[in-house]
């Protein structure tokens, strides 16, 4: 009985930061509550092996993003292909930066347009870029979670932030959050 009430007192600082991960993951509210759901009961099954010390918030981080992705794949036969080419293009003109900061500055006042923008990122990217930017975790917990090497997370980070950059840039340069560039 006291592992339980353990477990719910650990749980409960994170219940909606994991449901609004699962809402941006899933895209709709029910589809979110069934993962956190989902969550929370491997989480309860496997709380004897969590590690003391450890970090409880990645390792709940670690299993929403397991059962979204063991979900994902039973829902898709085949996977999100993705042709860089067409979204980066060979030459393309240097964008100015922007930052995760931005984007979670830009999101209250963009609305759908924001939203949208994130949808349309390939699954493994977003997902990258969900766990980064809004549930602050590390590289290596990141990689943890999705079984992927640190590098493969930098990479899908850097390719979610340029499309983001770049779908989300005209409306941040109308609002002034960044200037172009002057000729010196």
């Amino acid at each position: 009985m006291e592992t339980q009430a353990e477990f719910a007192e650990r749980v409960k600082p994170h219940l909606d930061s994991l449901y609004r991960t699962a809402l941006r993951m899933t895209g709709e509210s029910a589809g979110a509550e069934d993962l956190v759901q989902e969550t929370f009961l491997k989480a309860y099954r496997g709380f004897a092996q969590f590690e003391p010390g450890s970090n409880f918030k990645a390792w709940l981080f670690t299993i929403l993003t397991h059962a979204f992705i063991n979900d994902y794949r039973k829902r898709s036969r085949s996977p999100l292909v993705t042709d860089f080419a067409e979204v980066e293009p060979e030459g393309a003109t240097e964008t100015p930066h922007f930052s995760a900061e931005d984007v979670e500055r830009l999101a209250d006042r963009l609305g759908d347009q924001a939203k949208r923008a994130l949808d349309r990122l390939p699954a493994e990217h977003r997902l990258v870029f969900i766990l980064s930017t809004f549930e602050d975790l590390s590289y290596k917990e990141i990689s943890a979670a999705l079984g992927v090497p640190i590098g493969t997370v930098m990479s899908r980070l850097f390719r979610a932030r340029s499309v983001l950059r770049r779908e989300l840039s005209d409306f941040a340069r109308q609002e002034g959050y960044f200037q172009e560039k002057s000729d010196r």
